[in-house]
């Protein structure tokens, strides 16, 4: 009997195409891919906040407490409405936003680091530390440059992913 894996071996093939794709993409216009990810993951949250639209009139129905879901619903659909529609401010200010959160982080950490007395955790935390902390320094500062070297590290990537998954659908294929 034939196993379903090995019929099924274009699946591999159709996802191998599908990553190559995103990976030249995203190498090749890095800032383009970005806003079309946030431009998409605004989408996919505008879709979760009216899901919870209809979570918040199933616990009205139900005489339940809502006024948390009904915050918290607002607020998705809301965010997914700026990301989906303001993409390019959206994001400007996202990648700021994670320059000063890992800043924010990285000098935590030292000040951790400077609390403990494990010399192995005190190393850990001050390159953990530094390495967030510079991090957050570029994207500060250079936001746009820094976010697109990201996204062409995740391009290449998935260019390597694509290409293990076709060489993986011609195998399964020749076992046949």
């Amino acid at each position: 009997m034939k196993s379903n894996a090995l019929s099924n071996w274009w699946v591999l093939t159709f996802n191998g195409i599908i990553a190559l794709l995103f990976g030249l993409m995203a190498i090749f216009s890095p800032i383009d891919t970005l806003k079309v990810i946030v431009m998409y993951f605004g989408i996919i949250m505008i879709i979760v906040g009216v899901a919870m639209f209809f979570g918040v009139y199933t616990n009205i129905k139900h005489s339940r407490n809502y006024a948390s879901d009904l915050i918290s619903s607002i607020i998705t659909f809301g965010l997914g409405v700026v990301l989906a529609f303001f993409t390019q401010k959206s994001v400007e200010i996202f990648v700021i936003v994670i320059g000063v959160w890992a800043i924010i982080l990285g000098i935590s950490q030292l000040v951790i680091m400077m609390n403990i007395q494990s010399a192995a955790d005190k190393r850990m935390l001050l390159i953990n530390g530094i390495i967030t902390l510079g991090f957050g320094i570029l994207l500060f500062f250079i936001p746009f440059e820094t976010a697109s070297i990201f996204v062409r590290l995740i391009g290449i990537l998935a260019l390597v992913i694509g290409v293990i998954l076709i060489a993986l659908s011609i195998k399964l294929k020749s076992l046949q």
